[in-house]
């Protein structure tokens, strides 16, 4: 009887497996003698989404895995798949990405500190070069992680807990290169899925390199792009191996530096790629989707790349269908495997942390973002806590993680990377504007700016342009303590400007130049990062000299003043904003001047300029803009050239009195037009305004106060190094032009 209980018991036991497969993935999906099936998935940037492809083919053929191995982007989508997404869940978050934001060289602008914002404004670029007692040093990375990183918390972030990937619902392993020795790194034990995957796909110059026990870690595609080995190493009897990596290149195509680089790292690659394909078994299923047409950059194409994988897939149909399970099988497998990826997680704070801080203060950080450090959060809003810190220029990126506290709560502890170059750092921007004729004008602008000289935060920011406008700038920024929104600041400026008198017909009468001097103390209030205030004074210098000219006039004058200026800005990009707001005004009057005939010089002088941008549909905006001003100095202010009274040549009109309305439509065409992925527009805009001088007649000065009319159509491009224009111009009655304009608008 004993007997035939035993009998009839394993009997149901043996049943029951059969029908369900085993509760712990970990062990042999079947208990006959099914192979352990491995899937190997190649780097490849964008041309792996085609994982993507295979990885729906292989589900609706019911194939189940036991161990996952994944190399740069094989790791991204091998990692998920191994945690529990789907293949339809990955498509559908891959799709969700917003690719140019992150690939974006720095963060939105309206989170940038006040003085980026302000360089931005003046056309300095972002890319910085830190300077160190050892001479230049150049970042690490050319793309920022910090929106990469925060992608990888988030979709990883139901299986962050977990510190050896074999422990994930299928095991997994993903592949990195020691950066110092070569050697090949196995990212299992001692890490998050998160940590692992930015390792493996940390392209060298692309991402800074990842430190992982002691170890600078980058791409593993250049030891071991298709880790056959490794998922043998993990128990697979049977591979599938999906090879989407970048062929090398013909002849023809190695005919410039970034060819020849590419090459250089393909070899690397198709080598340890060869050596893997020699290492697979007739039993081995092997997939190399024809991706013919796509590039690594092509993550714009994704849909496109994946449906390749899937058809390549597809292809392979007969061989992959010998390791099929029955429905009632695969969907327990399937249930067992995803059963963490949809649990609902939330973070009950008991308080935030930063660590790992040497030279920035951290209450300084921790003053910069808004979020309830005892109070429940989503990952969205831990999200965009980062991106505020990140914001402040201070840190090359700002992981985060949460660590266990107190009954059940979570400590949110933010490690900001500060910058490995430095905080004595070098930017360079400039402008360039030429009719292709008469009127060609150029400025080159160095910026160098050292922070954090002090453990409340200064600053000391030097400015220097060369050109046609010269100019210096030299200011301190001092916080009045470590959190404090008010400053003062000390700062000293110096300004050379020409301008022309033109006859009625427009020509050119006489030239003469403007140089100005200032030193001044001001005491301010930083309103958050979209303006501020402050109020000073100090003591100015102000010529007036003739450089061609048959009459020698010339003005002066010298006197302390007294200065107040509010200023705003939101605008989401300097040149093509889509939102937000530009107000930039100053007031200021001399005390007790001494000047020469300078009469103007006894008033009240100002400038208000602003920028209101209007969205008109999903692609078009209205950008409505308009300047105010008055000042001392006859011939202070130029308008003419591009949207400045289009058709005119730069500087045509000059005077110590401006107005100028401005109103320009533009339409994004990038969707029908692609220049390497850069933003390209069309727009219009017509321009009305007026500049002349006020004052004694006898002065000979621009006296002409008749309204100016003008109008362009242009075609623009948001490139790499700055906007870049090409408009055909019209000063109404006057003068016609097309004019090639690179840098910000002003």
């Amino acid at each position: 009887m004993l007997r035939a209980v035993v009998t009839i018991f394993l009997s149901l036991f043996y049943l029951a497996s059969y029908s369900w497969g085993s509760q712990n993935i970990h062990q042999k999906t079947q208990t006959d003698a099914r192979p352990r099936l491995g899937l190997v998935l190649s780097g490849g940037g964008a041309r792996g989404f085609a994982h993507i492809g295979v990885l729906k083919a292989l589900e609706e053929m019911r194939i189940p895995f036991d161990v996952v191995a994944g190399t740069s982007m094989g790791s991204m989508v091998g990692g998920g798949f191994a945690a529990g997404y789907s293949a339809d869940e990955i498509r559908d978050i891959t799709l969700s990405v917003n690719w140019p934001r992150m690939f974006a060289p720095s963060a939105d602008r309206e989170k940038l500190s006040w003085h980026r914002k302000e360089e931005d404004r003046q056309g300095v670029g972002g890319r910085e070069i830190g300077i160190s007692a050892q001479g230049l040093k150049f970042p690490a990375q050319f793309v920022p992680s910090q929106e990469l990183d925060i992608f990888l918390q988030r979709v990883t972030e139901p299986v962050n807990s977990v510190n050896d990937l074999s422990e994930l619902s299928i095991p997994f392993a993903a592949l990195a290169t020691d950066l110092e020795s070569g050697a090949r790194v196995v990212l299992q034990k001692g890490v998050t899925l998160s940590q692992a995957m930015r390792a493996s796909m940390s392209v060298p110059g692309a991402y800074s390199p990842v430190e992982y026990d002691g170890r600078l870690l980058v791409d593993g595609g250049l030891v071991d792009n298709l880790p056959v080995e490794q998922a043998r190493s993990m128990g697979a009897d049977v591979v599938v191996v999906i090879n989407a990596g970048t062929p090398l290149s013909k002849r023809q195509n190695l005919d410039s530096v970034l060819g020849i680089m590419g090459q250089v790292v393909n070899l690397l690659t198709e080598q340890n790629v060869q050596a893997s394909l020699k290492k697979l078994r007739q039993t081995d299923v092997y997939i190399a989707p024809d991706l013919s047409g796509f590039n690594s950059g092509d993550f714009m194409r994704s849909k496109e790349i994946i449906e390749r994988g899937y058809q390549a897939a597809i292809a392979r149909k007969k061989e992959l269908e010998v390791y099929s399970v029955s429905e009632e099988r695969y969907r327990a497998w399937q249930q067992t495997r995803a059963k963490e990826m949809h649990r609902v997680h939330s973070h009950q704070l008991s308080g935030v942390r930063i660590d790992g801080l040497k030279v920035v203060n951290s209450e300084r950080v921790l003053s910069d973002i808004d979020i309830n450090s005892q109070g429940e959060v989503g990952n969205e809003e831990v999200a965009d806590a980062a991106r505020e810190i990140w914001a402040t220029g201070d840190f090359q990126s700002v992981p985060f993680k949460f660590e266990p506290g107190p009954y059940n709560t979570e400590v949110l502890v933010f490690e900001p990377k500060e910058k490995d170059y430095g905080y004595s750092v070098l930017r360079f921007g400039g402008n360039l504007q030429s009719n292709f004729q008469e009127s060609n004008t150029f400025n080159v602008i160095l910026s160098h700016s050292w922070g954090w000289l002090n453990s409340w935060g200064a600053s000391w920011n030097n400015l220097l342009q060369l050109g046609e406008v010269k100019r210096f700038a030299s200011q301190w920024h001092q916080p009045l303590g470590t959190t404090s929104k008010f400053f003062f600041m000390p700062q000293v400026r110096y300004k050379w400007e020409p301008f022309e008198l033109y006859d009625e017909r427009g020509n050119s009468l006489a030239r003469f130049r403007n140089e100005s001097f200032d030193a001044g103390l001001y005491l301010g209030y930083d309103m958050g990062r979209f303006g501020r205030i402050k109020a000073g004074g100090g003591w100015f210098d102000t010529r007036t000299k003739t450089e061609i000219s048959p009459i020698n006039m010339q003005a002066s004058a010298q006197a302390c003043y007294t200065e107040i200026s509010f200023e705003v800005d939101t605008l989401d990009h300097a040149s093509f904003p889509t939102k937000g707001l530009l107000l930039d005004a100053s007031v200021w009057r001399a005390v007790s001047p001494d000047a020469e005939r300078m009469d103007v010089i006894d008033g009240v002088s100002y400038d208000i300029n602003v920028w209101k941008p209007f969205k008109l549909g999903r692609r078009t905006t209205l950008l409505l803009s308009g300047r105010y001003a008055r000042a001392p100095q006859a011939g202070n202010f130029n308008i003419g050239g591009v949207f400045n009274l289009s058709g005119s040549p730069y500087g045509r009109y000059a005077g110590n009195r401006v107005n100028l309305a401005r109103a320009m439509l533009y339409h994004d065409v990038s969707r029908h037009v692609d220049v390497f992925g850069m933003p390209v527009y069309l727009g219009a805009s017509f321009e009305f305004g007026r500049a002349h001088d006020e004052g004694d007649p006898s002065q000979g000065w621009q006296l002409d106060r008749e309204w100016k009319r003008a109008g362009s159509v242009y075609v623009a491009l948001d490139s790499w190094l700055g906007p870049l224009y090409l408009v055909a111009g019209r000063t109404f009655g006057e003068e016609s032009s097309v004019t090639l304009y690179w840098g910000q608008l002003h």
